[in-house]
């Protein structure tokens, strides 16, 4: 998580202090696209800090991960870049991504605590009736 965030301040932090007419990109991403692959992108991180391997190395992992990530969209690294990029020239509304981004991150939190749970009750009902 750590990484991610450190990632997104210092791509913010650079392109905040280049020319404000960077131009829109041709394959611009959709905003709503870019936000479920930013999220997606969060969670292949969390998932690989939260297992560690012990023979690999972690943002090799995280590469090949954000390479899966982007053939799943359809989309190139460099299309990414790009259309990251231009939502990121415009702080406001790029924080107001990122911030659907830990909503999305929050809601999907939710829906697999309310499944374990679930899952919990089940188990715990099994075992009573054993």
């Amino acid at each position: 998580m750590k990484k991610l965030v450190l990632i997104f301040v210092l791509l913010v932090g650079f392109y905040s202090c280049t020319s404000k007419n960077y131009d829109k990109p041709k394959n611009l991403i959709s905003k709503s696209e870019m936000i479920d692959i930013m999220t997606d992108l969060y969670i292949s991180q969390q998932g690989l800090s939260m297992f560690p391997t012990q023979n690999e190395d972690q943002n090799l992992n995280f590469a090949k991960d954000a390479v899966d990530i982007m053939k799943a969209y359809d989309i190139t690294f460099h299309t990414f870049e790009e259309s990251y990029k231009y939502y990121a020239m415009n702080p406001e509304k790029f924080k107001k991504m990122l911030d659907e981004v830990k909503v999305k991150l929050e809601d999907q939190y939710s829906k697999e605590e309310k499944e374990r749970q679930k899952n919990q009750t089940n188990n715990l009902e099994d075992l009573k009736k054993e």
